[in-house]
């Protein structure tokens, strides 16, 4: 089963402009998803968000969507262009992984969380670092993919091997709050602020 890991906004965007269509495929009302989106876009802390899909058999199982760069709960941790805060990338991008892996999806697409830029170094890297660790503790045959044009092909071909040419670090430990949303499943990430990110 696919799943699908968004951010919910973008630079030029409160929220992404597909959420009404992503909406409609999971019979949410878009009006309720797009409030759930902005929550991530505007409020302090990362969030994440699962829609899951109520047909057996359906090609897209589950999407989650994550907290961007742009979010203010970023903001509070460091800039899209300055200095990475590895931690927020990682636990993001885990937790909405996880989240899709918990519900049955092996092969994963992944969307860069500054939507619609290419990959920083070190926020793929914290991809990396989440992907191994999900295979390692929850699902071995979880498969991610990233969107084409989005990073170089070496780089893709690293993740296909759960490999890399990069030093891989660990995090910190990775606190959620499960509640519901107007009936949509949120989680809140809690993220340790570090002194200083990583340029």
């Amino acid at each position: 089963m696919i799943g699908y890991a968004h951010a919910a906004g973008s630079r030029l965007a409160r929220i992404r402009p597909d959420a009404g269509e992503i909406a409609r495929y999971f019979s949410v009302p878009s009006d309720r998803l797009i409030r759930a989106l902005e929550i991530l876009e505007t409020e302090g802390l990362p969030r994440i968000v699962l829609l899951q899909n109520t047909e057996p058999g359906a090609n897209v199982g589950a999407s989650a969507f994550f907290s961007s760069a742009w979010s203010k709960a970023y903001g509070n941790f460091g800039t899209p262009y300055g200095k990475v805060h590895r931690d927020f990338h990682y636990q993001c991008l885990f937790s909405a992984i996880f989240a899709l892996v918990e519900v049955g999806c092996e092969h994963i697409r992944v969307e860069n969380p500054m939507s619609g830029y290419p990959w920083r170094r070190d926020a793929y890297i914290c991809l990396m670092e989440a992907f191994r660790n999900v295979r390692k503790n929850v699902n071995r045959r979880a498969a991610v993919y990233l969107e084409q044009g989005s990073c170089n092909k070496r780089n893709v071909e690293q993740l296909d091997r759960n490999q890399s040419d990069y030093d891989m670090q660990e995090h910190r430990p990775i606190g959620t709050c499960m509640q519901v949303f107007e009936g949509l499943n949120m989680r809140t990430v809690f993220i340790e602020k570090e002194l200083k990110g990583m340029n």
